[in-house]
């Protein structure tokens, strides 16, 4: 395989991995609807230098690590199962908590730019399965087996492919008439996400 054969079959692959729903997704989409555009921009940032993380990771060979003492993976996923957990748990709660006026509800939901970054890179790194994918994936495209060069150039890839669809998404998301008002629908789907964060935090934590 070439290198642009490699490097052409990792962005689709990655690219199909990045709009798949999942904690990420279900973070940032939260955040979106709930907070200002700067803690937008600053959770997206969070979750790209993640990919990074995961990229450099799975390009290093740190899954042999985990392969090599499993009670760290399974510590590992534990933490980050729980973690992913209490955060859904705290969206939820936080956005069904009843309000003394509507103009609560827009301070209740929302979190500060400082804030969005950290809890978008822990979500990110959160996962240890990304690791697993990341690795897989560089492995089926044989970026592995090149040189180093070229392997940080399909991280870059990855971080650039990421980087285009969230930023892409926030903006889609914030201009929808249903982003830019609070209502008590916008509550309930805010919570929904949160919920659905806590079953994926939950099945990590207790996965074996």
């Amino acid at each position: 395989m070439t290198t642009a054969d490699t490097l052409l079959s990792l962005a689709a692959l990655w690219l199909v991995a990045v709009i798949t729903p999942g904690p990420n997704m279900m973070l940032f989409a939260a955040i979106s609807m709930s907070s200002s555009r700067a803690a937008v921009v600053m959770a997206a940032l969070g979750i790209i230098i993640g990919t990074a993380v995961w990229g450099a990771a799975g390009l290093f060979g740190l899954l042999w690590l985990f392969e090599t003492f499993p009670p760290l993976a399974s510590a590992v996923k534990i933490a980050g199962g729980a973690y992913l957990a209490w955060k859904g748990f705290q969206i939820m709660r936080g956005s069904l908590r009843p309000a003394g006026n509507a103009a609560d509800l827009p301070r209740r939901m929302e979190i500060s730019p400082r804030r969005a970054f950290v809890v978008g890179l822990l979500t990110n790194l959160a996962n240890p399965k990304s690791l697993v994918f990341v690795t897989s994936l560089f492995a089926v495209t044989h970026l592995a087996e090149k040189p180093l060069a070229i392997g940080l150039t399909g991280v870059g890839i990855m971080v650039a492919l990421s980087a285009t669809y969230y930023t892409t998404f926030g903006v889609l998301l914030r201009l929808t008439p249903f982003a830019q008002r609070e209502s008590p629908l916008k509550r309930v789907v805010v919570a929904v996400v949160g919920a659905i964060m806590m079953v994926f935090g939950g099945r990590l934590a207790f996965e074996r």
